[in-house]
Order: structure tokens, then sequence, then C-alpha cells
């Protein structure tokens, strides 16, 4: 049993071997998509944080890795602490290579000039609020090494001068970008490079913000296409904390994307499957006997519909599984892990971790518990079901205040003897009545939901 996952496995040969979420249909079409762009065109991938963005990067990378075209993969947030992205951007080019030739010779000829005027425009932050309008306006007449001087350096002359200056550098550094890309045909590859942005709803805001300014006013090139993997609501809180909160965000974010595109969701009990299997659980599930047995299949069940209606992401979905793992290697084989219950409380401390502690010091009683769930997207649902209502009898038979107990279930009776009230109300309460005698005669005696609870409140402590 593992307590964390590695990195998943994309091997450059088969880059759907372990798509265990079916991305594959979607990197698929986004594929065939990118081989119609020649660029300058910039494709956002639009998705929360955690949703599987850059396992999908990965994948659509090698698939057009496979199809001959030249990448680059760009974490943004492991880069954000440069002043200028820029910097960071135009080192990433370094990775290219090519069979020793001309074009090569070429590719890295121009790619040293790029990277001087790189870096008299990070000194100097010359380019902050340029137009790329007007970048082309006039042309290099002089050798660039005594430009790149200039900039670099303390320019003295007018400052008209020195704007001209900035702008004939930069023009410089399009030109020599542009030229070096195109020895990518020359050197054997296809006529573009995809430059894929990982993480840049992570970064600081500013970063963020200049990063896509660098990409429209100098990367809006011939044979460059540029795929950014973001969550658009953050980014656009990110431009609102630039630009205050009355600034028209989306239509900011819309100048830099010419194409948005949302990944699917994937299929929870799906999802919840795989990483148990990840996780090395499958043969200690299997070792359980009697009614143990169908601890896996409770725990698919309950918690893929729970971590659907608390809204968690892939990535917290994971650390909810290294949970529960911690939570199994406590609990011996032959005892019971109530596994409804664990997906219930994993999901709570994770969504809700003041609820959570609420309800274990018995200040939330089970009924606002429920109703509280019942208030999420989906939740009326899932409590008015089957879950829900088992959900509410394990943690009524482990609540140690028998009084709000009776009471509860006194209102259930009450409900289910009445002849008004809404008939479905009635039925769920007759079920619920039937679960306690059930759930009761074989937990009450030694189930107490807190031994569960604190077995999460270790696990999210070996986590953190």
């Amino acid at each position: 049993m593992k307590f964390r996952l590695p990195e998943l496995e994309i091997p450059s040969d088969d880059p759907f071997r372990n798509d265990a979420l079916e991305r594959k249909p979607a990197v698929e079409f986004l594929a065939g998509l990118l081989d119609k762009f020649n660029g300058p065109f910039v494709l956002a991938l639009d998705s929360p944080w955690g949703t599987g963005k850059t396992t999908l990067v990965r994948m659509l990378k090698a698939k057009l890795e496979q199809a001959n075209f030249q990448c680059v993969y760009f974490n943004a947030w492991q880069t954000d602490f440069v002043d200028d992205p820029l910097v960071a951007l135009v080192s990433e080019l370094d990775c290219i290579d090519f069979v020793d030739g001309e074009a090569k010779t070429t590719f890295k000829k121009h790619l040293t000039s790029v990277k001087k005027i790189t870096t008299a425009v990070a000194k100097r932050g010359l380019i902050a609020g340029a137009k790329a309008a007007t970048l082309g306006a006039l042309d290099l007449e002089r050798e660039f090494e005594a430009v790149a001087a200039d900039v670099a350096g303390g320019v003295t002359g007018d400052a008209i001068d020195a704007f001209q200056k900035e702008k004939a550098a930069l023009k410089k550094l399009r030109d020599d970008l542009e030229a070096a890309v195109a020895q990518l045909k020359e050197g054997g590859k296809r006529d573009s490079l995809i430059f894929f942005i990982d993480e840049l709803d992570r970064c600081r805001p500013t970063f963020a913000i200049e990063l896509l300014e660098r990409i429209k006013h100098l990367f809006d090139l011939s044979n460059i296409v540029f795929v950014l993997s973001v969550d658009k609501a953050q980014l656009s809180a990110s431009v609102a904390s630039v630009y205050g909160e009355k600034s028209d965000t989306q239509e900011y974010l819309r100048r830099f994307f010419d194409l948005e595109f949302g990944i699917p969701k994937i299929d929870s009990k799906r999802h919840t499957t795989t990483l148990l299997t990840r996780f090395g659980m499958d043969d200690i599930f299997v070792g359980r006997r009697g009614e143990l047995q169908y601890d896996k299949s409770h725990f698919v069940d309950y918690f893929s519909a729970l971590a659907d209606v608390f809204q968690l992401s892939l990535r917290a979905r994971e650390r909810c599984v290294t949970m529960l793992a911690v939570v199994m290697h406590q609990t011996p084989e032959n005892h019971y892990l109530d596994a409804i219950l664990v997906s219930y409380l994993i999901a709570l401390r994770t969504k809700q971790p003041e609820s959570f502690r609420a309800l274990c010091k018995g200040t939330l009683s089970v009924g606002a518990a429920m109703e509280a769930l019942k208030a999420l997207p989906g939740g009326s649902e899932l409590v008015a079901d089957r879950p829900g209502m088992l959900i509410e009898s394990y943690l009524l038979a482990g609540d140690p205040n028998t009084d709000r107990v009776n009471a509860h279930y006194k209102k259930l009776e009450d409900l289910w003897k009445s002849n008004e009230g809404d008939p479905a109300e009635r039925s769920r309460a007759q079920e619920m009545l039937n679960f306690r005698n059930r759930i009761v005669a074989g937990y009450r005696n030694r189930f107490d939901y807190r031994t569960s609870a604190s077995k999460i409140d270790v696990a999210v402590s070996f986590r953190d």
C-alpha cells in the first residue's frame, strides 16, 4: 500500500497506456485541431485547479511529438520567482535540439541574438505596456550589439531616441525568434512550434498577467502555437486583483485567447477505483472476509458520490485516498472499516474541516450535518436517496448523545405515522427506521464514529 502516488507515467511511444480517466478522445481531438493551426494561435484549456489539466497536457504533448511536432513544456508556477517572464520563456527554447547541420547552426545563431535582447530587456524592463502594433515600426539599421549595449546601459540621449532603440531591439527579437522557429522545418520537424504553458492559474497575479502580455506582444508570430492550461475563473480573480474589482476581466482575458476548450469531466467511480489500484489497495481489500469484503465497493460508491457533491478536485480526491490508506493502516484486517461512514468523514474533513471538528465534539448535531449536506449542489438528491440515509444512520448509531438521537428518531417516527406531509419524506422516514434496527443491532455497543474521525485526523497530520 502506498501513501503518496508518483507522477503518472506517460510513455512517449504509448501516451494512453495509463489513461484511466479516458482522456484519449479529448487529446486526439485537440491534437487534430492543433495539426491545422499554423500560428500565431493561442488555445486555452480551461478547467478548475486540480482537475487533471497537467496529465492531459502531458498526453497531448506526447501525442503531438509522435506526429513530429517540436513541443516545449513550461511550468509557469515553478518559475514565477523571476522578475520578467520573458526570461523564463526564452530559456525554455534551449531544450530544442537538432541533428547537426545548417538548420541547427542557423537556429542557434538566431536564438543567441534573442537571448541577448532578452537580457537587455529584462535589465531595463523596457516593454511594460508596449503594444504589438508598434514593435515593427522601425528597422534595425545598426549592429544589434551596439543597440543592446545602449539599451542595457544608461541611455543618456533624448527619451524619444531611447524609445526608438527599444522598439528596434524588440523588432529584432521578434525577427530572430521567427527566423529560429523557421528552422524547424529545415531540420525535419513540422512547421509549428507548440509551446505548452501549465499551472498559469497558480502563479502570483502580476507574473501571470505579465506572462500573457509577453506572449501577446512578442510571441504572436508565424508558426508559434501556445497551449495554456488555465482555470479561467482563478485567472479572472488575478486580473481583478491587479486592475481592480470593477475591471472587465473576461474581456481582458479574451484578448489573449483565440480559442477556449473546456476539459470534459471525469467519471467519479472510475477515478476512485483507479486511485485505489494506484495506491495498491486492491489486494488489501481482496484479503478482507465476510461483510468486510464489501468495503471496497462501499467506499467507491459512497466516496464518489460525496466527492461530486462536495465538488472535490482530482488532487483533493487523491489526498482523500491517502487519508484512507492511513485509516486502513490503523484498522486490523478483521475489524470493520465502516467504509460508508469513513467516506463521509474524509470528504467532510477535506472540504469543511470546521464542521468535521464540530461533529466530533458533538456541537454539530447529525440533523444539522445532514441539512448542510443537503444544501450543497446535488446534496438534496443524495440525502433523499439510500446513500444519504445510510450516512445519517451511521452517524446516529455512533452519536454518544442518547437524548439527541432519541429525539431525532422520535421525529422520524412521528413523520412516518402521520397521514400528512410529503409522501417521499414519510417513505424516507420509514427507511431510516428500518436502517436503525439493522445498524444498531450490529454496531451500537461497539461503534463510535469519533474512533474513525480520530484516525482521519491522524491521516491529515500525516498528509500535511
